[in-house]
């Protein structure tokens, strides 16, 4: 009989294995869906990019599923006393019970009404959530640098103001005015 902590450091081994496998899977299908989404944007065939951009989330979402599967097999296989035996017939790792197309005739009604009463990009632009123009997505991280260069650029010239001393000095405060030196 195994030591039960090897055959729990083996589940791990075996799990931080698949896990890394499924995160290096779902990253270069991000990876691809992002390049043929900007091709989309591009292009004057957007709908093929986006259905393929589609399919490939869909295929990284089923091949993680299945990776997080096998994995959740070969932990119980390993310690079966610890580790649960994995459900039959449930798509291992993947939650589909959140499906966002409304079926029913009140879902839809309700959806039509959400999406009718959202803002406009300009609304949005207004009120400061929307940085730059819809699909720009690093507009948010140009906004961030303009912020830290603004800051970069008010904390220098704070740095360079004269002490109230010297303005005394040169009759712009008068004594009385001036803030106490620390």
């Amino acid at each position: 009989m195994s030591n039960p902590s090897d055959l729990l450091n083996q589940a791990k081994s075996a799990a931080t294995a698949v896990a890394s496998t499924v995160v290096n899977t779902a990253t270069s299908a991000v990876n691809q869906a992002t390049a043929l989404a900007g091709q989309a944007a591009n292009s004057d065939a957007a709908a093929s990019v986006t259905s393929s951009a589609k399919s490939l989330g869909s295929q990284a979402a089923s091949t993680a599923g299945s990776l997080a599967g096998q994995a959740h097999a070969q932990a119980h296989a390993l310690a079966p006393t610890v580790i649960p035996a994995p459900a039959a017939g449930v798509a291992e790792g993947v939650d589909n019970r959140g499906d966002l197309s409304p079926t029913d005739e009140v879902g839809k009604a309700k959806f039509e009404k959400l999406f009718e009463s959202r803002h406009s990009a300009d609304e949005l632009k207004d009120k400061g959530i929307l940085k730059g123009e819809p699909g720009d997505s690093l507009a948010g991280k140009r906004a961030d640098l303009e912020k830290a260069m603004h800051k970069d650029q008010l904390d220098k010239e704070i740095a360079q103001r004269p002490q109230p001393e010297e303005l005394v000095k040169k009759g712009i405060l008068n004594p009385d005015e001036a803030p106490p030196t620390r």
